[in-house]
């Protein structure tokens, strides 16, 4: 990953939008994660289990969590707001760019 990469990021934690633009975001870096299940550790998928995992997360996983708390909204509409608020997208989008860094 590059600088851009890293700025793309950093820009959506900056100005935090609708979950569409974090879907661009995903869809631009080719981080979309469409297995995003294999990644998880419950199943069904218990995202408030998952995203306790964000604080040791590689890129990947938070990726891959990013993917399924989009996914979650999709099924739970207002699901992605209400993490939003909680600072939950944010975490992952900075340990994102923490794993950038390494």
């Amino acid at each position: 990953m590059t600088n851009k990469e890293k700025k793309k990021i950093q820009a959506v934690i900056d100005h935090p939008e609708r979950e569409r633009t974090y879907y661009s975001l995903l869809e631009d870096l080719g981080d979309l994660r469409g297995n995003y299940a294999d990644y998880m550790t419950t199943e069904p998928i218990n995202c408030n289990e998952e995203l306790q995992r964000v604080a040791n997360a590689d890129y990947e996983l938070c990726t891959a969590l990013l993917t399924a708390i989009l996914r979650e909204d999709h099924f739970s509409n207002g699901s992605f707001e209400h993490r939003q608020r909680a600072g939950q997208v944010d975490e992952i989008l900075k340990r994102m760019v923490t794993e950038l860094n390494k």
